[in-house]
């Protein structure tokens, strides 16, 4: 079994069987799509989502090269878009500690990228993450802690990170217009997060209704496929 995932995961990144795809962050204070989320989706049989080839690449000792690998597609992107616009990649705390990240954003423009962390594992020592990241943020990189409300995204984890961005899980977005629980929270999470600094970004957005609530709460930034899909 973990031959056949090995050969896989192989297969994708010799023949770059994926499709790098871009999805628009609308900023709520004048609906102008301030950036893009850069997203992949695999092209090998059988389909599964993205998470699972990560995490089959994990498993076998590939998920750095597969990881580095999709991440070099997505900054192609960046010259296709408006100058003012920033491109946000996905990036686990591994990618981040290791040497070519620095040798992959060497040449890019960092004010124009925003490093959203994914977290699915919990993080026992910010220091290392903390000292990568200086360098990076004096050169305007900015960082987004994502998935926050799932997974291991916890306060401390903000506090530690202190990020430019908060996104919130889909868990938290999805029908909230009718959860007096949800709509509480996130009153909470929005001025704990202009106190920090930290823009809030809600992800999973897809009625109108859905969209009306968080612009009431104060959400910075929406992100959907009801302001548009990944293309």
């Amino acid at each position: 079994m973990q031959r056949l995932k090995r050969g896989r995961i192989r297969q994708i990144i010799a023949y770059h069987a994926y499709r790098t795809t871009y999805q628009p962050l609308l900023r709520l204070s004048d609906d102008r799509i301030e950036g893009r989320e850069c997203l992949t989706r695999f092209e090998l049989e059988p389909y599964r989502s993205p998470d699972q080839w990560f995490q089959d690449a994990s498993e076998v000792g590939l998920g750095l090269d597969l990881e580095f690998e999709t991440m070099a597609a997505g900054l192609k992107g960046l010259a296709a878009m408006p100058p003012c616009d920033y491109l946000a990649l996905n990036i686990s705390p591994e990618a981040l500690r290791d040497p070519r990240l620095c040798a992959l954003l060497a040449m890019v423009d960092l004010s124009r990228i925003v490093l959203e962390l994914t977290e699915h594992a919990p993080v026992c020592d910010y220091g290392p993450i903390l000292r990568i990241l200086a360098p990076l943020r004096s050169r305007g990189l900015r960082v987004a802690v994502d998935d926050v409300g799932a997974g291991y995204a916890n306060l401390r984890h903000i506090l530690c990170l202190k990020p430019d961005m908060i996104k919130l899980d889909i868990s938290l977005t999805r029908d909230i217009q009718h959860c007096p629980a949800q709509i509480a929270l996130l009153a909470g999470l929005v001025p704990f997060g202009k106190a920090i600094g930290a823009r809030i970004v809600a992800e999973g957005v897809e009625t109108v209704p859905q969209l009306r609530q968080l612009r009431g709460l104060g959400v910075d930034v929406a992100q959907g496929y009801l302001l548009g899909r990944p293309i």
